[in-house]
Formats: C-alpha cells, sequence, structure tokens
C-alpha cells in the first residue's frame, strides 16, 4: 500500500508539473483548460488543449527521474493504465532537456507494443523493455529511457516558459 507522505509527496510534485506544462504550452499558443476531476481519473486526461479548430487532450507525468520513464499498461487496481486511457498526448516533464518530451499516446503505446518483451520480472531493475509488477500489486509498467522515446516520430520537446 502507499503511504499518505509518498501520496501527498506525488500529488504536490504532480499539481507543480502541472503548472509547468500549462505555462509551456500557452506559450507556444495554446489555450489550455484543466480537465474535470472525472476525466483525470476515468480517462487519464489532466488537460484540454486548442489551437484555432484543433483540439488535443493531454496527461501530464511528472516525477521522473533522469533519462527514466516509466510507462503503465495496468494501474494498481489492475485496471488499463495511462497508455490505455484517452489522452492523445503524453507529457512528460524531463527538466534535463528544459521542458517537457511531448508524445503521441497512440504512437507511443505502438512503440511499446513492438518493442516491450512479454517477459513479466519482479524487480525494477529489470524492468527495462520487459513488464514489470509489484508484489501485492495488480499494476504491470514498464521502464525506458528517454533516447527510446526520441525514436518515437511524434517526439518533441516544449521547453519551460522564461518569462
Amino acid at each position: 500500500m502507499i503511504s499518505r507522505r509518498r501520496r501527498d509527496y506525488s500529488s504536490t510534485t504532480g499539481r507543480v508539473s502541472e503548472v509547468r506544462f500549462k505555462r509551456a504550452a500557452e506559450a507556444l499558443g495554446f489555450d489550455v483548460a484543466k480537465s474535470s476531476k472525472g476525466s483525470d481519473i476515468h480517462h487519464h486526461i489532466d488537460f484540454h488543449m486548442t489551437m484555432g479548430n484543433k483540439t488535443w487532450s493531454v496527461d501530464v507525468k511528472g516525477n521522473n527521474l533522469p533519462d527514466e520513464i516509466w510507462c503503465e499498461f495496468k494501474n494498481v487496481h489492475g485496471r488499463d493504465g495511462w497508455m490505455r486511457g484517452r489522452a492523445s498526448i503524453i507529457a512528460f516533464e524531463m527538466p534535463e532537456e528544459g521542458g517537457f518530451c511531448v508524445v503521441n499516446r497512440d504512437k507511443l503505446l505502438e512503440w511499446c507494443n513492438e518493442n516491450i518483451s512479454d517477459v513479466l520480472v519482479d524487480s525494477k531493475d529489470m524492468a527495462y523493455k520487459k513488464k514489470y509488477t509489484r508484489a501485492n500489486r495488480k499494476d504491470v509498467v514498464t521502464k525506458i529511457y528517454l533516447d527510446d522515446l526520441r525514436s518515437i516520430e511524434s517526439f518533441r520537446v516544449w521547453k519551460y516558459r522564461t518569462a
């Protein structure tokens, strides 16, 4: 079970990442609106963005270790994880890149389906390009690196707003 302290920490850092993302997207000219709590929880959508007559939904991922990205197939309840959510874009906060690494969620899922082994491991040290689950949990995740993300055609870096 996740501790209250860890949950509070994750919630706080997630909110900070969301504020940074909103500012970065607005600096690029997007209109950005926070999603409903229901969309956030059930559909893995943090924001809706528009530019002209185009719209996108975004799931923001903060609290990443340098160069390390964890992709969620199933959440801790055994339900579809954010990779199978309804967001059109995933934005990973990567301070070492000076902002957010942004990819199309469908393209990321496609990449993972092609490159992640169905081998299930029980150690996060062995989770690179393998499916990992924690003891007594129902989640299934995998670890990839920033260079893996860069290989996806839709990959972009959105810099932090500087002014």
